[in-house]
């Protein structure tokens, strides 16, 4: 079982360097699929909890969904990012190191976790400051709730935006080292996002809490750009981008333009755009560009996202980011209704139920991925990530919902006849017939 209470502590760092250092690369656990169990069971808790204490509005299926979605489509995509990262790491490691810390002393191992601690705050910053990398990381600050399915809501680009702070520390830090702490680290990540917890007392002062990462996810304007931590605060305080969460105004979670969509790959991918090319091309009210000549266009990929000419900015590391993280940010209004189409109890238990069969094709899928040829993988992500958006269209009560969800079920239910999975081919070919002879279109309203 993966219930364990070694797994358990990986997620809040109670780890020794005893139990937690490794010669070999290839024997470092895999932290982050070993806890899978406990993700679950947690999100289960905090639903539970919320329901006792009678707090309607933490949760929506459509949101936790697509979360949860997000999360699967992360690793799916995991053949670039982390790979790329971590040979390139070994590769400069072994070649290009300027110092030899001895693996098996405890104090490589605290120098390991400060190091990946302040490397994940400068990815963070960056990733948050410096322009077009916004896109790869905006997709888990899209939902409009804030709940432990919310940290599983990541972009699949995410891993490319820490490479090259990844590699800074490949000049010093033993592979094994960085790799225990890089998944250490995002493992503790998961539990502050909740709304469950509100103080931990005088370990606010230190760790990443979920009342500081809270003020992190909202988008009023005094949480913009604030408490980048991992597990430390202490770099905000440091580098001047710590908030305290303020009782008398509540966190409104989500985008500063919030996204009205549950359309996965669109949530993905739409800020590539709206960063890469929409931006340089605004025009001012006189209709002259904002943006004109090729430094400027420049400036409009890479400095903040909110930047326009005219706004204060200074450097910071690589990167700029604003003087004054308030402008041009507009205040939030807690009355606003978030965005939900709504859909019929009979709706809502179809994506559910074919939800749940996604969640174990991924599980069996991660389990045996290493065994599968290209083909037989690439087929398997791509019906995957295809069930995706259509959980997505029938959240979003696209007119072509039930369609695209009909082609879906065609060939996933012929791909598991190829692969003698009859079973999962019968349920499949039972909701096609079911949306072809039986589906009204009416079900889609509330």
């Amino acid at each position: 079982s993966k219930l364990t209470s070694h797994n358990l502590r990986m997620m809040f760092y109670l780890i020794t360097p005893n139990e937690s250092t490794f010669h070999n690369i290839n024997d470092v656990p895999q932290y982050v699929d070993n806890a899978s169990s406990w993700f679950l069971l947690m999100i289960f808790g905090e639903l539970l909890i919320l329901r006792l204490q009678q707090s309607n509005g933490s949760h929506a299926i459509n949101d936790m969904v697509t979360s949860i979605s997000a999360g699967m489509l992360l690793i799916l995509f995991q053949i670039g990012g982390r790979l790329i990262s971590l040979n390139l790491y070994i590769y400069v490691y072994n070649n290009y190191r300027i110092l030899d810390l001895p693996i098996d002393s405890p104090i490589t191992w605290f120098i390991g976790f400060l190091a990946e601690d302040f490397m994940y705050y400068l990815t963070h910053r960056a990733i948050h400051e410096a322009g077009i990398f916004w896109s790869f990381h905006q997709m888990h600050h899209s939902s409009e709730y804030y709940n432990l399915t919310t940290a599983l809501r990541q972009s699949c680009l995410s891993d490319y935006g820490a490479i090259i702070f990844d590699l800074i520390q490949s000049f010093f830090v033993p592979p094994p080292i960085f790799l225990v702490h890089r998944n250490v680290n995002l493992l503790y990540q998961f539990w502050i996002h909740t709304e469950v917890i509100t103080s931990l007392g005088p370990l606010e002062y230190i760790l990443n809490t979920p009342s500081h990462h809270r003020v992190h996810h909202g988008r009023n304007p005094y949480c913009i750009d604030k408490n980048y931590g991992g597990t430390l605060i202490i770099w905000d305080r440091l580098f001047g981008t710590f908030e305290w969460e303020k009782g008398y105004e509540k966190p409104i979670y989500g985008l500063v333009k919030n996204v009205e969509s549950f359309d996965q790959l669109y949530l993905q991918f739409f800020v590539l755009k709206e960063l890469g090319w929409n931006k340089g091309q605004l025009c001012d009210s006189e209709g002259k560009p904002l943006f004109p000549g090729f430094v400027n266009k420049i400036k409009a990929l890479l400095w903040p996202p909110n930047y326009i000419p005219g706004s204060r900015t200074k450097q910071f590391f690589l990167w700029r980011c604003m003087v004054d993280s308030t402008e041009r940010i507009p205040g939030v209004d807690p009355k606003r209704a978030r965005y939900d189409p709504g859909m019929s109890i009979t709706i809502k238990v179809y994506v559910v139920l074919h939800f749940f069969i996604q969640l174990f094709t991924y599980l069996h899928f991660c389990a045996i991925r290493s065994t599968l040829s290209y083909a037989h993988s690439a087929i398997s992500i791509a019906l995957m990530v295809v069930a995706m958006q259509s959980f997505g269209y029938f959240f979003d009560k696209k007119r072509w919902a039930k369609r695209f969800e009909a082609i879906r079920l065609l060939l996933t239910s012929i791909y598991d006849l190829l692969l003698g999975n009859v079973p999962f081919a019968a349920l499949h070919i039972l909701s096609f017939l079911y949306l072809i002879f039986l589906y009204d279109e009416k079900c889609m309203q509330k």
